[in-house]
């Protein structure tokens, strides 16, 4: 934290999750405000994950080839431009269903593509010798600023309606360009390569143990976050019977978990075996988590989860993410970040279409619980193989 470049990325990272995390809670529940056909959530996921999808690794490129400042800064105001266009959408009364969903598409573009350039600015402004707690103190502001600012969010809609909500978006926007410009970025060697540089770096990463593995893991916990974001506010309000504080409040939870165990990790806690930690964190908890969401029937219950869901997220994100940036080349930092966000930002579709097909056969309890054992299995595949828990 005496690094003043570390801390001008930590505070954009902040606001860059806020404009990510409460923009889909916000428009989560407008969505919800408007129509009663639950799978309208889940066709909502699946628009606003398209973003993340299709832009993160092309941002990661953009990362080895542009000026830091000038990127970070022109998305900050894309943004801005954008959550200010909603708002004022929603203002005039034009906000329906349809427009609704257009909105959080186009809003959702700059902040997926800040996720990749910030989480490789990291190892660029701090040693290697201090990287596990750099980036455990960069989980600890994604994730307390993005959960945070759902219970913000939710707390400023129920107190001031949904178009406050956009307002805080776009306030969020305008100071993370304030932060990003003031932030003294190291100047580094640009790669030249353009034609095929996504292609050449996803060939490496795919063919190399254990950033295959960990790209797999990173993809279901994209699975896990999906149907945790689209799935309990639903079951917040339509089986718990809350209104949206007490909906937000779970996510709450949830960042008081990770936000202990990060800081445990940037502190006090170096596991000497990281894979080991990862293997039994994720193992344990990432896809039971929604099990054990999907089959409470009690808010208190329901809320407790949610806090030990949080601590062994808080170990998990902050052992794959240091693990993957100690096992990639410099030069490709920004695009195996940006492979990472398509693989856990631009699963949301893949999984809300599926979420989709549930919600409607089933119910979003069942949803979850039959989300939750898929993930389970999958996380299962992948660590209790070498590759991961030597690491």
């Amino acid at each position: 934290m005496a690094n003043a470049a570390f801390r001008g990325v930590l505070a954009s990272n902040i606001m860059a999750s806020i404009a990510l995390g409460t923009s889909r809670f916000v428009f989560v529940w407008l969505v919800g405000e408007l129509t009663e056909w639950n799978p309208a959530t889940a066709i909502l996921g699946i628009v606003i994950g398209l973003p993340p999808l299709l832009l993160s690794a092309w941002a990661g490129s953009l990362a080895d080839r542009m000026s830091a400042r000038t990127l970070g800064v022109a998305l900050f105001t894309a943004s801005t431009a954008l959550f200010t266009i909603s708002a004022v959408l929603l203002h005039a009364g034009l906000m329906t269903v349809p427009v609704a969903m257009a909105c959080g598409l186009v809003t959702a573009i700059a902040p997926a593509m800040l996720m990749p350039l910030l989480q490789a600015l990291v190892p660029r402004v701090v040693d290697d010798s201090v990287l596990l707690q750099a980036v455990a103190l960069q989980n600890l502001g994604m994730t307390g600023s993005s959960v945070g600012g759902i219970f913000l969010g939710g707390a400023v809609i129920q107190a001031f309606g949904l178009e406050a909500g956009l307002w805080l978006l776009t306030a969020a926007s305008i100071a993370g360009v304030i932060f990003h410009q003031r932030t003294p970025i190291p100047r580094h060697e640009a790669s030249t390569a353009r034609q095929g540089a996504i292609r050449s770096a996803a060939a490496i990463a795919f063919r190399t143990e254990p950033l295959r593995s960990l790209l797999a893991l990173t993809t279901v916990l994209g699975i896990v976050i999906t149907a945790s974001t689209l799935l309990l506010p639903e079951i917040a309000r339509d089986v718990l019977g809350t209104q949206s504080l007490a909906a937000s409040a779970l996510n709450v939870a949830m960042s008081v978990g990770m936000i202990t165990t990060s800081m445990l990790v940037a502190t006090r806690w170096q596991p000497a075996r990281r894979g080991r930690a990862l293997a039994l964190a994720t193992g344990s908890a990432m896809g039971t988590g929604l099990v054990a969401l999907g089959l409470s029937q009690n808010y208190l219950l329901t809320l407790f989860i949610c806090v030990c869901w949080g601590l062994t997220g808080g170990i998990a994100m902050t052992m794959m993410r240091t693990l993957m940036q100690t096992h990639t080349p410099p030069e490709l930092m920004g695009r195996v970040m940006g492979l990472a966000s398509t693989a856990q930002n631009g699963s949301f579709p893949v999984a809300a279409a599926v979420l989709f097909a549930l919600v409607s056969a089933t119910s979003v309890s069942t949803a979850m619980v039959i989300t939750g054992v898929l993930c389970s299995m999958a996380v299962w595949s992948i660590v209790f193989r070498r590759t991961i828990r030597d690491l």
